[in-house]
């Protein structure tokens, strides 16, 4: 008898906690665009190489233009991140487009994940544009490839050749893409921006955003823009998009003048923006941290130069001494990143062990040597004070053999920076 009441109280327990879990969150109010001029495009990246299935969207990028000042900023959300489906239910963003596929809401699945967006992070969304696996390797190839700064070695299962059967076990090998500059096709660019086996969510939605920056250099590169009405059909094919001709046309200017060091890149973070979580169905999912959440789209949303943590643009000169030289490239890109203004030293240097950065600003306070010693993770010790008001760059960087490019779970809290 006693075990009957014990059972029943748990399972009323249970279902008292699912009838709670299941009531929606109030909606997040929308956020304040501070007056600017801002477009922001949803992009989509679905987990399907069949065209007759929908798929789960397991790439959601927001890209937030703004048009008043020249800047742009990329967000990405985790695909297992908890929220509230109107109409629906509480689950996986990346459930919103299937399921608004199969019950034909209106703007299909991509409206019901404009609306699933709107609801949970106050973001207004102007444009979307979608591609499944095949699609995106489509377009990394027919561009020719893009160049892909790799900061953290990477090793997963791939297909042996992408004609193989995913079916079959043999076809598979445990492959690893060491720390360098990769030229990169289709099959491999894709291969990077999914690969979970050895990383998170988080860092796979950082890699996505690499590929991204790659593709958009591809693009400024080929000059692509220059082109747009000759190729929009072409597009067309292999993006499902509701962004017309015209639309496309008026931002061309804008978008020409915009390099990757005018790009800002924003992820939800373990702990701040989000916390692990059951769902009342057992499922590992993203619970949003609501205050931390709206702190971070409001980030999102303001031009670069108001915000970013890099007040004065630093200019930093890297200096190869490590002995390898894809490492400088690497760590280019990881200062750009960061928001820095690098440049490559054409200087040869002797090679050293350890990285040294000399400091010629000769600021204690608002400087960004905080957030560039910790990118390259260099110790106190190897920093030289040099003060030079005559100065042409504000940083010179060697780099060392031991080197270690892969930092970003070593960065240190940004509220925790002079």
């Amino acid at each position: 008898m006693i075990r009957v009441i014990c059972l029943l109280l748990v399972l009323l327990t249970s279902f008292a906690l699912r009838a709670q879990d299941e009531v929606p969150p109030e909606p997040m109010p929308l956020a304040d665009e501070g007056g600017y001029d801002i477009v922001n495009f949803l992009l989509l990246g679905s987990d399907t190489r069949d065209p007759r299935y929908a798929g789960r969207t397991d790439v959601i990028i927001i890209v937030s233009v703004n048009r008043a000042v020249g800047t742009v900023a990329m967000l990405s959300i985790p695909r297992d991140l908890y929220v509230y489906i109107p109409g629906y239910r509480n689950y996986r963003i990346n459930s919103a487009y299937p399921y608004g596929e199969d019950i034909d809401y209106a703007g299909g699945g991509v409206g019901l994940l404009k609306d699933t967006i709107r609801y949970n992070l106050g973001i207004e969304i102007d444009y979307y544009a979608a591609v499944d696996f095949a699609d995106f390797e489509r377009i990394i190839d027919d561009l020719g490839g893009v160049e892909v700064s790799v900061d953290c070695a990477l090793s997963d299962w791939r297909l042996s050749d992408p004609a193989l059967d995913p079916a079959l076990e043999e076809s598979w090998e445990m492959f690893t893409l060491p720390v360098g500059v990769h030229a990169m096709d289709g099959d491999l660019a894709l291969w990077f921006a999914r690969s979970r086996r050895t990383t998170s969510d988080f860092d796979r939605g950082r890699r996505q955003q690499v590929v991204l920056r790659a593709l958009w250099g591809r693009i400024r590169a080929l000059n692509l823009l220059d082109q747009v009405t000759d190729v929009w059909a072409q597009v067309l094919e292999v993006v499902d998009t509701d962004i017309r001709l015209e639309d496309m046309l008026n931002l061309v200017p804008l978008a020409a003048m915009i390099d990757t060091g005018h790009i800002a890149s924003y992820t939800f973070r373990a702990n701040r923006e989000v916390s692990f979580y059951q769902s009342p169905e057992g499922s590992s999912v993203l619970a949003p941290n609501r205050e931390a959440v709206q702190r971070l789209i409001s980030e999102f949303l303001q031009p670069v130069t108001d915000h970013q943590l890099v007040q004065e643009g630093a200019r930093v000169e890297i200096v190869n001494g490590s002995g390898m030289n894809d490492l400088a490239r690497v760590a280019f890109d990881r200062l750009a990143w960061e928001g820095f203004v690098p440049s490559l030293s054409t200087e040869s240097a002797a090679y050293q062990d350890q990285t040294m950065i000399y400091d010629f600003t000769g600021r204690s306070k608002g400087s960004s040597l905080g957030v560039l010693q910790a990118a390259l993770r260099v110790d106190e010790a190897n920093i030289m004070q040099e003060p030079d008001p005559t100065r042409s760059i504000d940083f010179r960087v060697i780099l060392g053999g031991e080197y270690n490019s892969c930092t970003y779970n070593a960065m240190p809290a940004l509220d925790n920076l002079d």
